[in-house]
């Protein structure tokens, strides 16, 4: 995250990089020591530095860091608890948190959570065995670090050491200290707190750290908190008096976990029972990824299921930040205004009472260091008066001309076919063309809340471009209609305009927070010009130019890098260089494969090339490049495969959209072999999208298939959803094509229990199908 205004150039001696996160007790930065080691520095916010009582408390959580220092923390380097804004700074920890790691890849698979719940454990045993409570352990104060990262203490190369690190000791304290928090008052993050927290908050002892383990688990299988809810004083309240609900966990660990949520802070089990029964486990099972059952008319039973919650596709060539990071859950239909809505309200109401007549006051803590907005959360929340729905944007009202305002509109049909990439978010589904409008749709109802036609806005010096659409910050950013190429941004609740950026620009794309904008048209030139602009404001942050013939697209690497591929013929020369996506820092350079290869996804820090045959436009051999140490290595295919769109990796399989045959083909990267076709019966219509050992994709008719990743086989298909007014041509037998349509880029995103689809000039919503759901007879 960019630095602000008012960011300090340097703390105790640290100068200061840049922004890691911001939460409700503090800001932490990224730092430099003077031999260059990097730290990480977290600093009290300003109105709590005259507070003794937090003062107190901060001392508390540098003697509690201190305490624990080991391989499953950030150990201490620094502190001043006495500044005039107390500070402190640990190692560095290169990792996305837990709540990063869903929201952005899905939830983990078995082996994923074995390990994480094997290492969460040790980490726990050691800080007990300090005789440290955490007391808020939650997604975001759970770091991952992964093969090949590593925290300032050393290299981490195969992630031996431990891929978990446990952050924020903001409100722990040692198991015998007499400091306590002031009468009646709560101290964590509902809903991953224990019961007692909530009853006897200055009581609590290990088996806090317990409950919120499993409940930790549960998130990470599921995507949601057993305990999850529409507020803090709801989730305190289930948490306290309801069972917990496991959604997908698998059965192999439901009687850990259930024993881990016990009530009664006596009946849970210790970390080290906890690590022996994790260990004893297999180290793969059975069934691992099937789709688990959609919520009832009571309620939803589960939001993210294990292994099949979609990581949505960003508006790059290749898997970085997710454009439509603000996913939320929609629950099965329930009608507005229905009993089920008044019941909850109701519910929520009683709760607040309970919790006050007990005499507690919820603190809920803000977003913790570390932590991004609401933008970065993976557990979703319902959206009451959910039905599964399609939507034409064939034809829109002309309201609105002036661009700057949205126009409310109640009938969204008969446009002039056009093909649209839509976003799901917070707030709407976020739809754009490539020359009508930008368009907000009721994620719960797909009705058009409000338009704003766009002009040529998907049109470059003649030349089509991708209509883009990336929503964060409670903005919306798409191609201005004003004939320059620019990039507006909207406020996304009302669609009023906020800034715009003249162009003409050709590409854009949120990474790490900032909007990453490619200066100039795509084609030949002498440069390739960058910029990164604040979201909220439209602040230009930094701006670069690169020496190339031909300027790549925009591709996102690892840890907010953008990734570039530059071209200079003349000098036979062809690099990839990194830059830090924040601050336009040059990262490193590496020498592309010779030849004239198709540069065509990154993955990570991996980028993946096709080459040419001749004129023949078919690809028989893949180049796998590190873009850290510029290690290349090739497989070769047996037969040609067709590139007609930017591949998706996943591991070492690589998966290919052919649109001629609408059929998906699934390569094996390691041992150089073709895995699987799928049939081309299923017709489908859109690129794919893979989470866990399902792959999704959407047919001509609206539906949504699922595929077994091992196999290519299908496993099941929702039913089309009901057909606009006013369509022509629509799904016939469940499975019907509509001929006027062409294929979308865009493959299905899975919010919660509710999928949804891109058509050819619009969008649908359908429900997941049950556990054990078949294909089609």
């Amino acid at each position: 995250m960019p630095l602000r205004e008012d960011d300090p150039e340097s703390i105790g001696g640290y100068r200061i990089e840049s922004r890691i996160g911001t939460g409700g007790m503090g800001v932490v930065y990224r730092a430099r020591t003077p031999s260059g080691r990097t730290v990480a520095v977290k600093v009290v916010h300003a109105q709590y530095a005259d507070d003794p009582e937090f003062r107190a408390r901060f001392r508390q959580e540098v003697r509690a860091a201190r305490r624990v220092s080991g391989a499953f923390t950030a150990p201490v380097v620094d502190a001043d608890p006495d500044a005039a804004r107390p500070w402190m700074a640990t190692v560095y920890v290169a990792g996305d948190t837990l709540a990063q790691r869903v929201a952005e890849q899905g939830t983990l698979d078995w082996p994923q959570l074995r390990r994480l719940g094997v290492e969460l454990a040790e980490a726990l045993r050691e800080l007990h065995r300090a005789e440290v409570v955490h007391r808020d352990l939650k997604p975001s104060n759970v770091l991952l670090l992964g093969p090949g990262r590593a925290d300032e203490g050393g290299p981490d190369p195969d992630g031996a050491a431990g891929a978990v690190r446990v952050i924020d000791f903001g409100i722990s304290r040692a198991a015998q200290s007499d400091v306590r928090t002031q009468t009646g008052m709560v101290l964590g993050s509902p809903p991953f707190m224990a019961p007692e927290q909530f009853s006897s908050p200055r009581d609590v002892g290990p088996p806090v750290d317990v409950f919120s383990f499993g409940a930790l688990l549960v998130y990470a299988a599921t995507g949601r908190s057993p305990f999850e809810a529409e507020n803090a004083y709801l989730a305190a309240y289930q948490t306290v008096h309801h069972a917990p609900e496991l959604g997908a966990l698998p059965a192999e660990l439901r009687p850990l976990v259930l024993s881990c949520l016990a009530k009664a802070p006596q009946e849970r089990p210790t970390p080290d029972a906890l690590r022996e029964a994790l260990a004893a486990l297999p180290e793969r099972v059975s069934g691992d990824g099937e789709p688990a059952p959609t919520g009832t008319a009571g309620g939803p039973t589960l939001a993210l299921s294990r292994g099949d919650a979609t990581v949505p596709d960003a508006s790059t060539r290749g898997g970085g930040e997710s454009t439509g990071a603000d996913l939320t859950a929609v629950t099965p239909h329930t009608p507005r205004g229905s009993r089920r809505r008044r019941i909850t309200v109701a519910a929520s109401a009683l709760a607040v009472a309970l919790v006050a007549a007990a005499g507690i006051s919820v603190a809920v803590r803000g977003g913790a260091a570390g932590e991004e907005p609401v933008a970065r959360q993976g557990a979703p929340a319902s959206v009451p008066g959910w039905r599964p729905w399609t939507t034409s944007l064939a034809k829109a009202p002309e309201n609105g001309k002036d661009g700057k305002h949205g126009s409310r509109v109640s009938d969204p049909r008969e446009l002039m076919p056009d093909s649209y990439q839509c976003t799901p978010s917070r707030l709407g589904v976020y739809c754009a063309s490539f020359t009508t409008t930008l368009v907000k749709l009721d994620p719960a109802s797909g009705e058009v809340d409000w338009k704003v036609p766009m002009g040529d806005a998907g049109r470059s010096g003649g030349r089509l471009t991708n209509p883009v659409v990336a929503v964060g910050e409670g903005l919306v950013f798409t191609f201005s209609g004003d004939g320059t190429q620019g990039v507006d941004a909207y406020d996304a609740g009302t669609g009023h305009r906020v800034w715009r950026k003249k162009g003409p620009h050709s590409e854009f794309a949120m990474m790490s927070g900032v909007l990453v904008v490619h200066l100039g048209e795509l084609g030949p030139s002498s440069t390739a010009r960058y910029a990164a602009f604040d979201p909220r404001s439209g602040k230009e942050l930094w701006r670069r130019t690169l020496t190339a013939d031909s300027p790549s697209p925009l591709y996102a690497g690892a840890d907010g890098t953008l990734v570039a591929d530059l071209r200079r013929a003349k000098a036979g020369v062809r690099t990839v260089e990194r830059l830090d996506a924040r601050t336009g820092r040059t990262l490193g350079r590496a020498q592309a494969p010779k030849g004239d290869l198709w540069l065509a996804t990154v993955r990570g820090n991996r980028a993946y090339y096709a080459r040419w045959e001749n004129d023949t436009g078919v690809s028989s051999r893949v180049f796998v490049q590190d873009l850290v140490s510029g290690r290349v290595r090739s497989v070769d295919f047996p037969w040609a495969v067709e590139p007609e769109a930017p591949p998706l990796v996943v591991g070492d399989t690589m998966y290919l959209f052919d649109y001629s045959n609408e059929i998906v083909l699934a390569l094996d990267l390691k041992r150089g072999k073709a895995l699987w076709t799928t049939s081309r019966e299923l017709r489908l219509f859109s690129e794919p999208t893979v989470s866990g050992d399902t792959l999704y994709a959407t047919t001509p008719g609206n539906s949504v298939v699922a595929i077994d990743t091992r196999t290519g086989k299908e496993r099941w298909r929702t039913r089309p959803p009901v057909e606009p007014a006013g369509q022509q041509g629509g799904p016939k037998g469940g499975g019907g094509t509509i001929d006027q349509r062409s294929p979308s880029g865009t493959g299905p995103l899975r919010v919660g229990d509710v999928f949804y689809g891109v058509t050819g000039d619009g969008a649908f919503s359908v429900a997941v199908p049950g556990k054990g759901a078949r294909p089609p007879r």
